[in-house]
């Protein structure tokens, strides 16, 4: 908590949902997972536009548990070689990031970088929904 000079009236300082989204991102290239699962919501649900069957990270997952599940499949199949975030636009509930994402399937060897776009929706400063979007069917043929 913070002292107003002004007013001498306590305040706290609150993230806004893109300094939010950033921090998760932070998260992610630091292989921090629980703080990932620790700042969304209970109910939180991801979106990974590839085929499960192809891709065994895609797909839909609701709750802590399954989005952990999806960070535990990208690390068994996936190897991150880069990953960088390009601009953020916001308006109300959405946070929405673009960037690139360097990655080797780890069962074929093969490597891609391909753009992608993400989509966050917040409820009362909290992400309850990411979805990410990118060309699924470069991304398909590496895990092929």
């Amino acid at each position: 908590m913070f002292i107003d000079i002004k007013t001498d009236k306590p305040y706290t300082i609150m993230e806004t949902n893109q300094q939010i989204v950033e921090g998760l991102y932070a998260a992610f290239s630091q292989g921090n997972v629980p703080f990932i699962l620790e700042n969304v919501a209970e109910n939180f649900t991801w979106q990974d536009p590839n085929d499960p069957a192809i891709v065994p990270h895609g797909g839909s997952y609701s709750g802590r548990r399954e989005f952990l599940n999806f960070f535990q499949q990208l690390d068994a199949d996936t190897a991150t070689l880069s990953f960088n975030v390009s601009d953020y636009a916001t308006a109300d509930n959405l946070v929405i990031a673009t960037g690139q994402h360097g990655v080797q399937a780890k069962k074929t060897g093969k490597p891609l970088t391909f753009e992608w776009t993400m989509v966050w929706r917040f409820e009362n400063g909290v992400p309850v929904s990411g979805r990410s979007y990118y060309d699924t069917a470069s991304a398909e043929k590496i895990y092929q």
